[in-house]
């Protein structure tokens, strides 16, 4: 038996590892790799992320409002979601946190101060943002919360695993890289009339974990689109918890939702 040289060991050991790298999630198989399995991972994945901070570009398209936000964003799992958001021009425009249970909003445009628990606010919207507060947290942490589906078709194109599925009249159509783990796109129909679109992109790695750098989300019936693009993504680095105290300015309006 000829004994491989150690250049040539070398060499058998990069590809090994280059190989490692690059291969897929899942073997390319449906037969093999079941739905359940992929949400398992997806949500195993989700679960990793314990902080964000990040520097993030907000596209608004909506009737009532079009134009460009910038933000600041921290988010410690299961704790607090802070949004610092700028204008046009670097012009402040408010600070919105998300506790466990309390919520704040200061409207530095109107130096209003909100301030209540979260059920006070979960069907408002801010900063001309055309989703609600229960939307805030998993759209900025590129996170699904899926119910539990029946399969109504299961394949393989290219690297995507593709999914339809249902869940009483809701109707899932699903694409899951398969290079990242993670959900590309999904569409939520209802009655035959699409809900939303959430979509997906441009993935890069922090901490060893995938995250997207484009999100969107567009509903097509209320003609309403909210884009993401994060710059600067950090994953679970410790958070200072001084970047979750809000200066209030002493002559701020403050209106108080506790009921």
């Amino acid at each position: 038996m000829k004994i491989p040289s150690m250049k040539c060991k070398t060499l058998l050991l990069f590809a090994f590892f280059l190989s490692a790298c690059t291969s897929p999630k899942f073997a390319l198989d449906t037969d093999k790799v079941t739905f359940n399995e992929l949400l398992d991972h997806i949500q195993n994945e989700q679960n990793k992320i314990i902080t964000l901070k990040a520097g993030c570009r907000i596209s608004v398209d909506s009737e009532e409002f079009s134009g460009n936000f910038f933000a600041n964003v921290y988010y410690i799992k299961d704790d607090s979601l802070l949004l610092s958001v700028t204008g046009p021009f670097g012009i402040q425009a408010g600070t919105l946190f998300l506790g466990k249970e309390r919520f704040i909003f200061y409207n530095q445009m109107t130096n209003k101060f909100y301030n209540g628990t979260i059920n006070d606010f979960s069907n408002q919207t801010f900063f001309q943002f055309p989703l609600k507060l229960k939307e805030l947290i998993n759209i900025f942490v590129g996170k699904e919360d899926l119910p539990s589906m029946k399969i109504s078709k299961y394949s393989i194109e290219d690297n995507l695993f593709l999914v339809q599925a249902h869940n009483s009249n809701d109707n899932y159509t699903i694409q899951i890289d398969n290079s990242t783990g993670h959900i590309k796109k999904l569409t939520l129909e209802t009655d035959d009339q699409v809900i939303y679109t959430r979509e997906y992109d441009t993935f890069v790695k922090s901490d060893g974990l995938y995250f997207p750098r484009k999100i969107r989300m567009i509903r097509p019936e209320e003609k309403q689109a909210v884009s993401l693009y994060y710059t600067n993504v950090l994953l679970n680095e410790n958070i200072e918890r001084e970047k979750f105290i809000i200066k209030i300015a002493d002559y701020a309006e403050q209106i108080n939702y506790n009921r």
